[in-house]
């Protein structure tokens, strides 16, 4: 009789231990779930982090290609605008009015005035972090003889964000956070953006003056 109570005392206490180490088990089981998903969230950020800084790399060169273009086409302006100067010096001796205003339209350094430095982040429909370039808009509005207004409005038509420099450096800072918090998970779509950034408000389009 003593060694059955024995054995059922023996017994109560394995499954007590069993039970503790099934607890145990699981409490360890919930603490690694939530350490990979910490770890996939630190993943996601960092990500983000690195495309920013991919992103300013690009940013930082573009302008600078800005820089040099501009640097070149003021230089040659100075250029155009001396040797206008000697032309309508010239001209302006023989008391010709026609002439004079032909010179004068050809060497019209107004008009020949071009857009430089305007340079921002463009985002397209997949969203972060696969869908993000740096774009020249000023370059774009020279190579298409257009204005830059009018340039933004297309992209903004075709289903593209533009964000300065600024805007994406604070975007990117909440996304990091949103990430971190595990309220937002990676790849970020185009109209999540929109939300995020409250861009779906009705905007009026960018205006634009066309030389006469």
């Amino acid at each position: 009789m003593e060694n059955m109570k024995s054995f059922h005392d023996h017994l109560e206490n394995l499954q007590s231990l069993a039970k503790k180490l099934t607890e145990t088990e699981l409490a360890l089981n919930a603490l690694f779930a939530e350490e990979e998903i910490r770890l996939e969230c630190e993943d996601e950020a960092s990500s983000l982090k690195a495309l920013y800084r991919t992103i300013a790399d690009q940013l930082d060169r573009t302008k600078y290609s800005e820089s040099c273009a501009c640097y070149g086409d003021t230089k040659a302006n100075l250029d155009f605008s001396i040797t206008g100067l000697a032309v309508k010096i010239i001209v302006a001796t023989t008391k010709n009015q026609r002439a004079w205003n032909f010179v004068n339209n050809i060497f019209d350094t107004e008009g020949h005035k071009k857009p430089f430095g305007k340079v921002m982040v463009r985002v397209g429909p997949k969203g972060l972090p696969d869908d993000a370039t740096v774009i020249s808009i000023s370059q774009s509005a020279r190579e298409s003889n257009r204005s830059e207004p009018e340039i933004m409005n297309k992209l903004q038509e075709d289903g593209y964000l533009l964000f300065s420099q600024e805007a994406f450096s604070t975007l990117v800072d909440r996304l990091v956070g949103d990430v971190r918090e595990g309220r937002l998970s990676l790849p970020i779509s185009r109209d999540k953006l929109v939300e995020i950034a409250g861009l779906n408000k009705p905007k009026p389009r960018i205006k634009f003056i066309e030389a006469e």
